[in-house]
């Protein structure tokens, strides 16, 4: 047993006290004792132990699960879970968090023991495998045959450098992109298409070997004799998850074979000379026989370099279970072709590269006053100013902004009840709720569908209905869609980050009023915000 240095966060001091003295005295380090959660993140960024011992149930804004969430997210350290709890809501959330054990109190010395000990092996061994992928992921781009990947239908995921030269196409150019259009292989003799072999071994769930005499036709249109195979890509449980093709240019090999046929052609013609020149063209033949031997030996040299690649190659592509992608970012792609092809493309063309960065810098400017407003509600600094202002008004600017925005086809309609117009509320505030709303609507509905914002006042209360026909929330997520960085499991690649409908709650929260969701998977959303016309606020919104 080594001298692990273990982090202890448990609010209850008499039994802080006791672990600290049962690790200890079994020989562990305890860097510290702690009582919150906040606490916890601060000091692990200070002492980087080697296992956080977390209490689930904390006192303050961040319990443990939401902590160690953080932790392991931020440093990677392994996070065991300390509890009495052991309801179905605690254990689901721990093992969303992917912590490293889950201890019941009481507990026993030796149990606690042993759990630190294969936390700390299952951290050790899951580090190795970080590794051990980020070796693979620079072999496969340095191996010296093409190599392509893709998911389990067909589509590109990977491509490295040699597949990029023989093919004349860019990854950047083809990720996500059937990989029919991009590797188009012919007979070289009969003309015809041949079957794509990724195809066949996502089909069949074996390897497939290329037919003899297959050309490669580049995407400027030249003709290159490869040699290749494909392999589907399978994960433990035996599923299919994508395919990887292997290839590389077989010119070279072709030219020695025409070498050799033209050298027995010549051979035959020689043998049939003249009786006269007999003895010359024996001699000749001799020597066309040793040179022709010594041919086949470089051949046979050569064949037998390409059978352990070949084997290498297989060793490699059988130990591969997920794609590798590489993550380039919108602004560093346009911001790098702009540097090299500024002087040869287009204005409209380098005015749509700027447009895409421009709008890459304000979504993550968005994306930092939301974190800094999610940021200011948990310190309680928000700046609530409630105003009386004309709330009709607020709602027609925010639609024009919204339907003047070219990048979505969705019908916005605007539906009003009631009389009063004037309202004490924080306009700036009011129009953060509302614009997140109709973002999230847009986002997760199909183009071309219907979103309905109501306004209404009723009952000494303004309400606010915006309703969609999109994915909708199932009714798990609905628990946590209020909280920072959820995102629902059937969002897919939807823009966001998980704050918008946390900023909407807070908002609310500062004027007294609540939000309601009502959602069906499939068959849209509708969020309701409550605001009561005359409650009397404090300077924090209380």
């Amino acid at each position: 047993m080594g001298r692990a240095r273990i982090l202890i966060v448990e609010d209850e001091s008499i039994v802080a006290l006791n672990i600290q003295n049962r690790l200890e005295g079994i020989g562990y380090i305890v860097v510290a004792n702690l009582t919150s959660g906040e606490a916890a993140i601060q000091s692990v960024e200070e002492t980087h132990p080697d296992l956080v011992l977390m209490d689930i149930k904390l006192k303050g804004k961040v319990d443990g699960i939401e902590a160690a969430g953080q932790i392991r997210s931020r440093f990677h350290i392994p996070v065991v879970y300390l509890t009495a709890y052991t309801d179905e809501e605690t254990i689901n959330r721990a093992k969303v968090s992917q912590s490293y054990g889950y201890i019941l109190k009481p507990f026993e010395a030796r149990d606690l023991c042993t759990t630190i000990e294969v936390a700390l092996y299952n951290h050790q061994m899951e580090q190795q495998r970080y590794e051990r992928e980020k070796w693979l992921a620079t072999t496969l781009r340095s191996i010296g045959d093409a190599v392509i990947t893709t998911d389990s239908q067909g589509l590109i995921t990977f491509m490295n450098p040699v597949a990029e030269a023989l093919t004349c196409w860019k990854q950047e150019e083809v990720l996500g992109n059937d990989l029919t259009q991009v590797f188009q292989a012919i007979n070289e003799r009969t003309r015809e298409t041949i079957n794509n072999p990724v195809t066949l071994a996502l089909q069949k769930g074996v390897s497939v070997d290329l037919e003899n005499h297959t050309l490669l036709i580049t995407k400027d249109g030249r003709e290159i004799p490869i040699d290749d195979s494909a392999a589907p890509i399978k994960n433990d449980e035996g599923e299919i998850t994508g395919a990887v093709l292997v290839f590389h240019d077989i010119t070279e090999q072709q030219q020695a074979h025409a070498t050799l046929q033209q050298t027995n052609e010549e051979l035959g013609n020689r043998v049939e000379e003249s009786n006269a020149q007999l003895r010359q063209i024996n001699e000749q033949l001799r020597a066309e026989i040793e040179r022709r031997q010594h041919l086949e030996n470089e051949l046979i040299f050569a064949l037998e370099k390409e059978r352990e690649l070949n084997e290498l190659k297989s060793r490699i592509v059988a130990t591969v279970s997920h794609e590798y992608r590489t993550p380039l970012t919108t602004i560093l792609t346009s911001t790098e072709l702009l540097e090299h092809y500024s002087l040869k493309w287009t204005e409209e063309r380098k005015k749509k590269h700027f447009e895409r960065i421009k709008i890459a810098v304000q979504y993550l400017t968005k994306l930092v006053n939301d974190v800094l407003l999610v940021n200011q509600a948990e310190a309680r600094t928000i700046q609530f100013t409630p105003a009386p202002v004309n709330i009709q008004s607020i709602v027609r600017e925010l639609v024009t902004e919204f339907r003047s925005n070219t990048e979505h086809q969705h019908t916005i309609n605007v539906e009003y009840q009631g009389t009063v117009t004037n309202v004490l509320i924080d306009e700036k505030l009011v129009r953060a709720m509302l614009r997140n709303l109709l973002s999230n609507a847009i986002n997760y509905s199909p183009e071309g569908s219907e979103i309905q914002l109501e306004l209404i006042f009723q009952h000494d209360e303004l309400v606010f209905r915006i309703s969609d026909q999109g994915i909708g929330i199932s009714p798990a997520d609905q628990a946590r869609i209020f909280n920072a960085f959820f995102r629902g499991n059937n969002v897919g690649t939807a823009p966001g980050v998980g704050l918008g409908l946390v900023i909407v709650k807070e908002c609310a929260n500062l004027h007294n009023g609540r939000v309601v969701v009502d959602s069906k998977l499939g068959r849209g959303t509708t969020f309701t915000i409550s605001l009561p016309l005359h409650s009397q606020f404090n300077s924090k919104g209380e």
